[in-house]
């Protein structure tokens, strides 16, 4: 992937696609090479803008050039909240699906045992420490 910025936008050529106008943008670069970028805009680069590009061979063997993203920064996982999320939604699936019963109406010990699989999941991604006891039945995390 190469990076420039624009020096001089030399010609705008527009084209008509069945899905539009497409505009090839021909500019000059700050290192030296000269590159046409196809946008749906005629105005999309301007002067001092950066743009990444990397060069590639057509059908025909020409060197073309395609606009690339930037590279963005990998996203971190977060084991703590993702496993948190994770356990909340299956301890209510859990519970539900064992335990509640509509004609029994029995929401609140339904949701006090989703509370009980929900800590003791966690206490498996908390190094084995003991399960927090609930101080009262709605001290639900979720």
């Amino acid at each position: 992937m190469k990076q420039a910025k624009v020096v001089e936008i030399t010609k705008v050529n527009e084209w008509d696609w069945p899905h539009g106008k497409l505009y090839y943008i021909n500019m000059k670069l700050d290192n030296w090479e000269t590159i046409s970028l196809g946008k749906k805009k005629a105005d999309a680069f301007k002067v001092g803008d950066s743009v990444c590009y990397e060069d590639y061979i057509d059908a025909k063997g020409a060197t073309k050039q395609k606009e690339v993203k930037e590279e963005q920064p990998k996203r971190t996982f977060n084991a703590e909240g993702n496993n948190k999320w994770a356990m909340i939604w299956m301890a209510i699936k859990t519970a539900f699906e064992v335990f509640y019963d509509p004609k029994k109406e029995n929401f609140k010990e339904t949701m006090v045992l989703a509370q009980r699989i929900y800590e003791e999941g966690m206490a498996m991604f908390n190094d084995g420490e003991e399960p927090k006891e609930s101080a009262k039945d709605d001290a639900l995390p979720f």
